[in-house]
């Protein structure tokens, strides 16, 4: 007998494509969080040193000192810097992704190592112009389209408020702006393969795209099909998922919630004189917080597996396509499966069981009351009357805001009106600049009542605005336009002081320059500046309140203006969701154009529920 007889290998057992789904989602699902792990690292990593070129200039980089931003070194190192990040990101999260797919598929050991490291090598095929489009697109284009992979980093991507109210203000820019998306959507779908085509076929950019386009032009109807009942199924699992584990563990706990004392009335630092009803409130809050906990976990769970059978099922499509694709797939190893399964979730529940009980008993001690928000109306009155009337003052107060935002331009003989646009053509159907105009021509203008009354409103001047608001609310005069300059600032100065109403009053504008001078030369004034982007400590700028677009408005930016002893505003916020969002923030204030819905929505706050309040405070721990 040969004693060097070795027994042949055993082949791989073959399985079909659902039952290597069913076995791969596990190993892909713990890839995921690895990876989301390794990613907050770099992100944490990339931060500090961006904030180090930013910062070391002595104040941030925002929309509101662009120009001066720009020069140095710090804005093109700023940009490296976050070049380095986003394509950290779509490494790992786009081609270590479909690296990871098809080593599954073929049967291949995968580690995160190994993934994104190949990942990193695959880089350097996309230095080339179409490499580059294709980076942009992934990066950009994606968020704002909607077809393709993206990356966590930008998915949040947006077109500020402000922009859109012009785009779709004017059928001509929102035609536009449809035909651009539209042409997003046609590219990400004719191109969907092409990341594959380079990653797994070898191919260059341009080449990929090729690829892309044959696939799609033989094979669309059958990729739409197979891709709506992807989606489908999805969407099925989702909202089961909501069913079974936020919507009615939630449900249950709210009817039980109707039965137990309001946490308004009920101080557990003083449980001990209140006896069993402060135990009842206790156990109630703790298993509130322990079933939003436990929801989240398991609605995030289920949310990145449906990603990681995309990834799969994309990636199959292309071995399908492209004659790679076969019926049967290697088995995958069994310790992906089982090991450990059952003492990781376990793990989960004792950990999140813990936290509840913290924060359920210390409820009183880690949610403590916040102070209110300032509503602040926007363009004088808001929704409520014609923008920057003296209506609009009156209507703002009656509703009890805390101030009105209004819009200052300079004429031509150097008097100071109110009026938003760089022309009065919406307002008065006159198609002519206010620097351009005198004071005696304006003066003839009459502006529509947006209200439906019928009323011919005047123009009006700053100096009537002061008058009417004196010891009544703050004006937020903001320095509009191309006449909003340091004689604008030196001007108004003089006119508020004229009026005794320094205390009445703060100066906002989008131009930094004009603020930083006004808080200089003045610094007994309350100065603002109005900004949609910024990096860096922002609470550095030379100012009382920053005031933000609402997108950029994270609770990070919020700690880092008070911590500065500055106030933070939002600007501007309309919607429900937002108002809802901010009026239950650290924020400052709001600038809104829709004052009696902002107070429902506070009485709404006030109204909250345990529950819902917990919710609103964390429900959105997992994302």
């Amino acid at each position: 007998m040969d004693n060097n007889y070795q027994k042949p290998a055993e082949e791989p057992k073959q399985i079909s494509f659902r039952k290597l789904v069913f076995e791969a989602l596990p190993e892909m699902w713990s890839f995921q969080w690895r990876t989301t792990l390794f990613m907050l690292l770099v992100l944490q990593g990339t931060g500090i040193l961006l904030d180090l070129v930013i910062n070391s200039s002595g104040t941030a980089f925002t929309t509101a000192n662009l120009w001066q931003s720009l020069l140095g070194w710090r804005m093109p190192a700023a940009v490296l810097l976050g070049a380095f990040l986003a394509l950290m990101y779509v490494t790992a999260e786009v081609l270590a992704q479909i690296y990871l797919a098809d080593d599954i598929m073929t049967g291949k050991r995968a580690t995160l190592r190994s993934e994104v490291g190949r990942g990193i090598k695959a880089l350097k095929r996309f230095l080339t112009p179409a490499g580059i489009l294709m980076m942009l697109y992934v990066i950009i284009a994606v968020p704002l389209g909607g077809i393709g992979f993206s990356i966590s980093l930008t998915e949040a991507l947006y077109i500020p408020n402000f922009i859109l109210d012009f785009i779709f203000s004017k059928p001509l820019t929102l035609a536009a702006y449809l035909a651009v998306i539209i042409v997003l959507l046609i590219i990400g779908y004719r191109y969907i393969f092409t990341m594959h085509a380079v990653l797994l076929d070898g191919a260059a950019p341009r080449q990929g795209m090729r690829i892309s386009a044959g696939i799609m032009k033989k094979h669309w109807r059958q990729f739409t099909a197979r891709m709506i009942r992807v989606f489908l199924r999805m969407g099925i699992i989702s909202m089961a998922g909501f069913l079974l584990f936020k919507y009615l563990p939630t449900a249950g706990l709210e009817a039980l919630g109707m039965h137990l004392p309001s946490r308004y009335y009920v101080d557990l630092r003083g449980a001990s004189q209140l006896g069993e009803e402060a135990a009842l409130v206790m156990g109630y809050r703790i298993l509130c917080v322990l079933a939003l906990l436990m929801g989240g976990y398991f609605c995030s769970v289920i949310s990145l597996l449906n990603s990681s059978y995309i990834m799969l099922t994309m990636t199959r499509l292309y071995r399908k396509y492209t004659g790679h694709d076969e019926e049967l797939y290697p088995e995958r190893p069994k310790r992906f499966l089982y090991r450990y399964k059952v003492l990781r979730v376990i793990g989960v529940f004792l950990i999140l069981t813990c936290i509840a009980v913290v924060m359920g008993a210390g409820f009183s001690h880690i949610f403590t009351d916040r102070e209110p928000v300032k509503i602040i109306a926007h363009r004088a009155g808001g929704t409520m009357a014609s923008e920057n009337s003296l209506e609009g003052l009156q209507a703002a107060i009656d509703h009890g805001c805390y101030g009105s935002e209004i819009d200052v331009q300079r004429t031509a003989d150097n008097h100071y009106i109110i009026n938003h646009d760089t022309s009065f053509k919406r307002l008065t159907g006159v198609d002519r600049k206010p620097q351009d105009m005198t004071m005696e021509e304006i003066g003839r203008l009459r502006i529509a009542d947006t209200t439906g009354s019928g009323a011919e409103l005047p123009v009006v001047t700053i100096e009537e605005m002061l008058d009417f608001i004196k010891d009544r609310e703050i004006l937020f005069i903001e320095l509009k336009g191309p006449t909003a300059d340091r004689q604008m600032a030196d001007d108004l100065v003089k006119i508020v002081r004229e009026k005794d109403c320094q205390d009445d009053i703060a100066f906002i504008s989008l131009d930094y320059d004009v603020i930083d001078y006004i808080e200089t030369k003045y610094p007994e004034f309350r100065t603002g500046t109005l900004f949609f982007a910024g990096l860096g400590n922002i609470a550095s700028l030379n100012c009382d309140y920053l005031i933000m677009e609402e997108e950029i408005a994270t609770e990070n930016r919020i700690s880092q203006i008070h911590e500065a002893g500055k106030e933070a505003i939002v600007w501007t916020v309309n919607t429900e969701t937002g108002l809802y969002k901010f009026l239950d923030s650290d924020i400052d204030g709001i600038i809104t154009d829709e004052i009696p819905l902002a107070n429902n929505v506070r009485q709404q706050l006030d109204d909250r529920t345990d529950l819902a309040f917990l919710a609103d405070r964390f429900g959105d721990f997992w994302e």
